[in-house]
């Protein structure tokens, strides 16, 4: 007997989310499937979660900023505040796109294409991943404790969205570097998630950012009022900043590399958030 499209529908979802969840997070993820998911041997699909993603980064930055926010209310210091929600984002991801940055680095040592990745399959970490960690780490942690510890939670937020939502637009724009890994997997990336993880993306960061400006005691002023200009302005910006850096790791994997890899989507999530979180300390 068949079951019934709503319930083929929800099994649908939680398996995509389980997917997004499996490969973007270390969390848990056996609870969404169902008994007979659990039971199965086909490969998961990969590519068809990828319209989670965006939401997933949401999350994961909302859970950084809710941390920066209670440490701030214990009257702790911006730094070390911002230095420990950033350390609890890495527990939740498994440190999974800092290593990618570090070796996509590390790679950059190489002279030839082959070489490049063969250092980036390295599990040892050089000299310039070390440099793009720490710097990566004190842009972020600098940017997060300039900011207001109420804003700095939607900002982790949109930059966590905006930066899943960066893989997808590298993975739709580049093709896969090697004939085997997480690459090859999504390749082709289905055309009907890639738009809706866009779209969800979008819609986020822009809610996201109106929750952020919006001023209750404002009834006057229509589109031209000064909380709508500020939506517009933040919202421009954070979204410039995630296509600046898509662009610049984009053009550097395709240069270096003729395509990307997983690693490539790593340091992509992490240049996103260091572009999206300066970026917005200048416009909030």
């Amino acid at each position: 007997m068949k079951p019934a499209p709503a319930e083929s529908c929800v099994a649908r979802v939680r398996l995509d989310v389980a997917c997004g969840l499996s490969l973007l997070t270390r969390l848990p993820v056996s609870w969404l499937l169902s008994p007979a998911q659990r039971a199965s041997t086909a490969l998961w699909p990969m590519g068809r979660s990828v319209w989670c993603w965006p939401l997933i980064g949401a999350g994961l930055g909302g859970l950084g900023g809710m941390l920066f926010w209670l440490l701030r209310l214990s009257h702790m210091a911006a730094l070390p505040a911002a230095g420990l929600a950033l350390a609890f984002q890495c527990v939740l991801t498994g440190g999974l796109h800092e290593d990618g940055l570090a070796d996509m680095a590390d790679g950059c040592g190489g002279t030839t294409r082959e070489r490049r990745l063969e250092i980036m399959r390295d599990s040892r970490t050089g000299s310039y991943g070390v440099l793009a960690l720490s710097l990566s780490l004190l842009v972020r942690a600098s940017a997060v404790a300039a900011l207001p510890a109420s804003m700095a939670v939607l900002a982790l937020t949109v930059s966590g969205c905006l930066a899943r939502a960066t893989l997808l637009v590298l993975a739709a724009c580049l093709p896969p570097a090697r004939p085997d890994g997480l690459a090859r997997s999504l390749s082709p990336l289905p055309r009907g998630p890639l738009w809706l993880g866009l779209l969800l993306a979008a819609g986020c960061t822009g809610g996201i950012l109106r929750e952020m400006l919006y001023a209750p005691t404002a009834t006057m002023g229509g589109w031209l009022s000064r909380e709508n200009l500020m939506w517009l302005q933040s919202g421009l910006v954070a979204t410039g900043a995630a296509l600046m850096a898509c662009i610049l790791v984009g053009g550097a994997a395709r240069r270096m590399l003729g395509g990307y890899t997983g690693d490539v989507l790593g340091a992509a999530a992490v240049v996103t958030e260091c572009c999206v979180l300066s970026a917005l300390t200048a416009v909030l």
